[in-house]
């Protein structure tokens, strides 16, 4: 008869200090051994997502790749009140919902940290070309996922002490920042989740003789989007001015919408939830150039380009 085998103890204490150090918000135990002796042991072979155009442009630029670096968070949302609406409500609105819209950036935030914590392991300045990947899924109702990968880097001709910045830009848009004279300093990133009530003008559009008769816009549905918009914006433009920042570049918009439709005594009342996420790199002069940077000139070298 087959006996199960007994848990390795030290796997076991390996596991658990895992998941406390995850609940700190850290990084596995696993992952921190392996960056600290990469940095440690100093044999100068790195990983990275970056092309081989963005490698040698980031070298030129004065900055070696170190390893590939990601940070991940799965959240639970937690029971997010609807707005119900009625007649009172008959010029529509904006609400945020707050719930959603802090799940959303509590686990972005909990990735770059982790994301952050790893480069800093590895000896590295800064983190390159990061992307995110977000999802949610059918098979988890109210499951949230973040994931956040990039290319940690050493300068070789700055100083930036123990900050670790992270830009979301190309290996071709940071070299070319630098060679210009200046420097992302950080990533600034929002998410909101909006309900956009639809009011009385949005329900005569949509029900009786007019709904049939002529093409209208939805003037309350469209003011709302703009409204949410706004204020992720608002959270994003915050970020910036906390870094003190001169701007924004590279700036990436996503937006996705789910309608409900309301069936408010006869009328037919169209809403909203409208879901965005901002993404962009703050950056800062930190340099005059006394000529303009030298301009290259890329051919793709393929079957198709020939």
């Amino acid at each position: 008869m087959a006996r199960a085998k007994r848990p390795d103890p030290e796997a076991v204490r390996r596991a658990e200090e895992s998941v406390r150090a995850i609940e700190a918000g850290g990084i596995p135990l696993a992952a921190q051994e392996r960056l600290t002796k990469l940095r440690e042991g100093g044999s100068g072979f790195f990983t990275s997502d970056l092309t081989t155009n963005e490698f040698l442009l980031i070298r030129h630029a004065g900055f070696r790749p170190v390893t590939q670096v990601m940070g991940s968070c799965f959240y639970n949302v937690g029971w997010q009140n609807i707005p119900i609406g009625g007649w009172g409500y008959s010029a529509g609105g904006t609400f945020e919902m707050e719930t959603q819209s802090e799940a959303w950036n509590e686990a972005r935030r909990l990735a770059f940290s982790r994301l952050e914590q790893e480069a800093k392991l590895a000896g590295a300045d800064a983190v390159l070309g990061v992307r995110i990947t977000r999802g949610s899924y059918d098979w988890a109702q109210g499951l949230i996922e973040f994931a956040a990968v990039g290319t940690a880097v050493i300068s070789e001709g700055f100083e930036f002490g123990d900050e670790i910045f992270l830009s979301s830009l190309s290996g071709q848009q940071f070299a070319s920042l630098v060679r210009s004279g200046w420097m992302p300093i950080g990533i600034t990133a929002g998410s909101t989740v909006s309900y956009v009530m639809g009011g009385l003008q949005t329900m005569r559009a949509m029900s009786g003789f007019s709904a049939r008769m002529q093409n209208q816009e939805l003037t309350e549905l469209t003011q709302g989007v703009y409204a949410a918009r706004q204020l992720t914006m608002r959270h994003i433009e915050r970020q910036a001015r906390e870094l003190e920042a001169a701007g924004i570049v590279g700036m990436q918009i996503e937006q996705h919408q789910h309608p409900r439709e309301i069936d408010q005594q006869g009328y037919k009342r169209l809403d909203l939830i409208v879901t965005m996420h901002a993404i962009g790199t703050a950056v800062a002069q930190i340099d005059e150039p006394d000529e303009p940077p030298p301009t290259y000139i890329a051919l793709a070298l393929n079957e198709e380009s020939r």
